[in-house]
């Protein structure tokens, strides 16, 4: 659980430090990740991703909260936010690399854990975060 300070900001300032990381977080993705989040948090923002991938892709509410070992409640917090929009950017994105969504999800889902797949589907994961896929 994140631990944020009960005092509020002024809305300028929160403005300013939500650019600054934005801008920040583009040149150095991973290293600002890595340095920034807990393991928690990286889990947490995987696991929302994986589940506005999911929900694009159309899968049941009852199929991606066993998957991701998350409530229905959040999958369906997630819907109507995905129906709403909110997410669009976020989706755009991820439409524009040449991997499908599938691809993404299974990146996400796999990531830092051994293959179930076996040898074969560790050599074809390694090459997909490598970029040769």
């Amino acid at each position: 659980m994140a631990h944020i300070s009960k005092f509020r900001m002024k809305p300028a300032l929160s403005i300013r430090i939500k650019k600054n990381l934005m801008s920040a977080s583009t040149r150095n993705r991973g290293v600002m990740l890595e340095c920034l989040l807990t393991p928690t948090e990286t889990t947490m923002l995987a696991k929302r991703l994986a589940m506005i991938v999911m929900l694009e892709r159309g899968d049941s509410s009852y199929h991606i909260s066993r998957s991701l070992r998350v409530s229905d409640s959040s999958v369906q917090r997630f819907r109507r936010m995905l129906d709403a929009g909110l997410f669009k950017p976020v989706v755009r994105e991820l439409r524009k690399k040449n991997r499908s969504l599938l691809d993404v999800l299974e990146l996400i889902l796999s990531a830092g854990l051994p293959s179930i797949g076996g040898p074969r589907s560790q050599r074809r994961l390694q090459k997909m975060r490598d970029g040769a896929i």
